[in-house]
């Protein structure tokens, strides 16, 4: 048998068919010493943990504890702390998982013993609903008079009050048709990424019994007609809600949904799409979002087209990236509704159901579901991203969450996974992300559905009463003094800015039409230096931790990196479109970290061939990762060395040195030194 076998399994997750490869493998190695005995014993470590076999993986580590290099006695100390830990766990408290029958075992449903309750709600909710609705759609036609305005400046030099009326009415006219025809424009949108097939409600019963009974128990307490159902075969968990009239709307799901949730989840989710019927926000969803998968749609076709094009591909790059700031930029129209509805959309369906707990239990299945979409330099999804205001939650907020579940689903971390959540409850930084999400975010919502657990008398999912106490135990000051710090360091080129113009002004008697250029150009400079000497601190007090220990901390910065080394196996890398450089996925004894290089100039613009060639060497082999972990949209760190715990080759060494700090000092200070240059040519000669 072969190494390579041996891998090939492992990463298409056979463990027992790894083990068996990687056993006879090492049986017939006459070497113990040599590198690729040892990689195997790596990896049958990791397979054996993958499988609960934590007593075989701690008799490889004890012998590889025996070997005289430093690194793979570190490695292999660290593995046996965690391994005892496991073994030593008592049976029933750790998680057992078993993929054959995950789809037959139900989870303790823990909910209350009737449908259709009353659960309270603060009413400052219901009316931020109604408020954002009627905002959203003022806010929608003021755009589009806004843009007549443009237009009608293309044609006459005065606006007058004849164009006043115009446009107005154009505009009015042109809402009216757009919000009849938006269903139609999603339909045919949708169609161009996924064909949705439609089912009916016996179809829907084969799969899920209970959601069939909430959706013909909705429809007959509010006299409407049962909603056009959807099916697309996609590996995504996605459900989402569209139309204008309650009576014409559709419901979409995907394989990828019923495949990771049981069925009182799968129900609790449909009931979420039918409080968005309920609250009305469906119709303001829809009639919104129809010129936004518009311009989704119309990247698509660009970066299509850019990927085709035999010539200018760059100019199709760029209007593909145009087109997806676009998109971006469009959703924000739709936040505040999508913030309000879900909030009160999560009560309705706790009331529906009498099962709060089912939805707190789909959405972290959910975000562990989505993970493989949700990783750097990997292919975005377009079905989740098409339906992210539409959709249940907000894919691009998920993967911490996604992350820690994963985690915990594996039982390998002697840590308390589920206290990921204690970031998004109570991190000052949580609100900044929230506002550039489409949902609330999964922490906010929890603490939601265990009040309604609670009013119920029910125990919560994932001890959500224990965690909610944490926030007595927290350093508040603590806490607020890192935001304050973090607030500093993400305005700084800002602070810069606004000190030049200052400036400029006060030394505007100099008569130097170029002074402003350059007291920004320095300005800026000198803000973006500070920013980058704050983000990335020294060494000199850096962590040997794991990726559930960055997870788990409520203290994690949005902005100011900190100094981390994480053990691990480097699994592969690639470009990514979210942060400069390369992203790589290193694996570590929990889960799966990300790591962001950017190597040297010469390396990376000049001749990158090197770099593949490194990346090339340490991928599939037992690293140590130094950089700086940062707890943002992406968990990731910001890589600064990366090292084999083994040096097998001295001539052709394969670490990396990530170069932030020196990218950050190199273009602020070409930012400074322009604007002195300029500054003093223009003093000499105008």
């Amino acid at each position: 048998m072969s190494l390579k076998a041996g891998k090939e399994a492992l990463l298409r997750k056979h463990y027992t068919e790894a083990i068996a490869i990687l056993t006879e493998y090492s049986q017939e190695s006459t070497d113990l010493t040599s590198k690729n005995y040892i990689q195997a014993q790596i990896w049958l470590v990791s397979a054996y943990k993958k499988t609960g076999r934590a007593d075989k993986a701690i008799a490889i580590c004890e012998q590889l504890e025996a070997y005289a290099d430093p690194q793979l006695q570190k490695w292999a100390q660290k593995s046996l702390t965690t391994l005892r830990a496991v073994l030593d766990a008592p049976a029933d408290n750790r998680i057992k998982r078993n993929e054959d029958v995950a789809s037959v075992i139900k989870s303790d449903p823990r909910r209350y013993r009737k449908k259709d309750v009353t659960l309270s709600l603060p009413s400052r909710y219901i009316y931020f609903l109604i408020a954002s609705l009627i905002l959203t759609v003022l806010a929608f036609i003021g755009l589009q008079f806004l843009l007549g305005y443009g237009i009608s400046l293309i044609f006459t030099p005065i606006f007058t009050f004849e164009w006043l009326i115009v446009i107005s009415v154009v505009s009015f006219i042109f809402s009216i048709l757009l919000f009849f025809m938006s269903p139609w424009i999603i339909d045919i949108t949708q169609k161009q990424y996924h064909r949705i097939q439609w089912i009916t409600l016996a179809d829907l019963d084969e799969k899920s019994p209970e959601a069939v009974e909430i959706i013909e128990n909705f429809c007959e307490k509010y006299n409407i007609f049962v909603p056009r159902l959807g099916w697309i075969e996609d590996d995504a968990p996605v459900a989402f809600i569209y139309g204008v009239i309650s009576n014409s709307t559709r419901i979409v799901v995907s394989r990828g949904l019923f495949e990771c949730l049981d069925d009182d989840e799968i129900a609790a989710v449909y009931a979420y799409q039918l409080g968005r019927i309920r609250n009305k926000s469906f119709a303001t969803l829809t009639f919104i979002s129809a010129p936004v998968q518009v311009l989704y749609f119309i990247y698509v076709l660009l970066s299509r087209r850019s990927y085709q094009a035999k010539s200018a591909k760059q100019i199709w790059q760029v209007a593909a990236a145009i087109a997806n700031v676009l998109y971006s930029l469009s959703n924000y129209l739709l936040i505040w509704v999508s913030h309000a509805s879900t909030i009160v959309s999560d009560r309705f369906a706790s009331e529906v159901t009498g099962n709060p707990n089912a939805l707190a239990r789909a959405l972290p299945k959910m975000a562990r579901q989505m993970l493989p979409y949700n990783q750097p330099a990997i292919p975005t999804n377009r079905l989740l991203e098409s339906t992210r205001t539409l959709g249940v939650c907000d894919r691009q907020t998920m993967t911490a969450i996604g992350l820690a579940m994963e985690i915990a689903h594996e039982g390998l971390s002697e840590q308390d996974p589920y206290r990921v959540f204690l970031w998004e409850l109570f991190n000052p930084w949580r609100r900044w992300l929230e506002i550039h999400s489409t949902h609330p975010l999964v922490g906010k919502r929890l603490k939601f559905l265990a009040g309604y657990s609670k009013q119920l008398g029910l125990l919560t999912e994932y001890d959500f009463a224990e965690l909610l106490k944490e926030e007595k135990k927290l350093n508040k000051k603590r806490l607020y003094q890192n935001f304050w710090r973090d607030l500093f360091i993400q305005i700084s080129p800002v602070v810069g800015v606004v000190i030049a113009i200052v400036a400029a002004m006060l030394l505007s008697r100099l008569f130097n039409r170029w002074l402003l250029l350059s007291f920004l150009m320095i300005g800026l400079g000198l803000g973006f230096m500070l920013q980058g000497s704050l983000r990335y601190p020294d060494f000199r007090r850096v962590e040997d931790t794991d990726l559930v220990s960055l997870l788990i901390d409520p203290y994690a910065s949005y902005v100011q990196g900190t100094p981390v080394q994480i053990p691990g196996e480097l699994l592969g890398y690639g470009t990514d479109e979210f942060y400069l450089g390369y992203a790589m996925r290193l694996e570590d004894q929990g889960g799966v970290a990300f790591l962001n290089y950017i190597p040297s100039f010469r390396q990376w613009i000049i001749d990158p061939s090197m770099t593949i060639k490194n990346l090339e060497m340490l991928c599939d082999r037992s690293v140590i990762a130094t950089g700086w972990f940062r707890r943002g949209k992406f968990p990731i760190i910001d890589l600064s060395t990366l090292q084999p715990i083994m040096e097998d080759r001295p001539k052709q060494r394969a670490s990396l040195t990530s170069y932030h700090q020196f990218w950050n000092n190199i273009c602020s200070s070409i930012l400074v030194l322009l604007g002195l240059s300029l500054l003093l040519l223009t003093s000499r000669l105008f």
